[in-house]
């Protein structure tokens, strides 16, 4: 049994007991998962002994809860570097493949990659972000490619959802005024609004 169960949270499963291939990122995030959930349920004990007026107890799971969050953490951050060397390796230094990675994971990984395009001698022109069309997600609402699209527009880059293909985002590294009216009303509007 794991930690939070012996600890008596009423968590039954061992995090580190899933099953599975550690060099897969699926592994990785039912670590990460399972962490996740034994976290929820040793910071739910720790309210509730706290609520009896047992702080010793409440202490002592709290610890529980933030040692499964720091390992779901790891996990999910290592789950995350498996998914992008799996997706992208061979691809060209214009294209990034962020399936396999969380929202925010994804964000960082895209922040990076500006970073590295703007920095790079000469210029990079054109990047290519590989979102998905969203049929993994829950109730096959996509959360990655808005997301994206919306981080990527806060840079006030060029960006075209759908090429090359509808699981695509190309980004165009230009100067404002290349972006056209289109692009300059966008940044406007997603600048957000200041009342003096």
């Amino acid at each position: 049994m794991g930690n939070a169960s012996s600890g008596g949270s009423g968590w039954s499963r061992d995090p580190t007991a899933a099953g599975g291939d550690p060099s897969r990122p699926e592994y990785w995030r039912a670590q990460g998962d399972a962490h996740a959930q034994a976290r929820n349920a040793a910071f739910a004990a720790s309210k509730e002994a706290y609520r009896r007026g047992d702080h010793a107890r409440a202490g002592q799971l709290s610890r529980e809860g933030k040692q499964h969050a720091a390992q779901c953490d790891e996990a999910n951050a290592r789950a995350a570097a498996l998914a992008l060397a799996q997706h992208n390796t061979g691809r060209s230094l214009g294209e990034l493949d962020l399936h396999g990675l969380r929202v925010k994971e994804a964000i960082a990984e895209v922040e990076k990659a500006i970073a590295a395009a703007r920095a790079s001698n000469p210029p990079q022109q054109r990047l290519v972000l590989i979102v998905g069309k969203g049929l993994h997600s829950a109730d096959g609402v996509p959360k990655l490619k808005p997301a994206i699209e919306g981080l990527v527009r806060r840079h006030n880059l060029r960006v075209t959802p759908g090429v090359p293909n509808a699981g695509c985002i190309l980004v165009e590294f230009v100067k404002p005024s290349e972006r056209g009216w289109a692009g300059d009303v966008l940044a406007w509007m997603t600048r957000g609004c200041v009342i003096c």
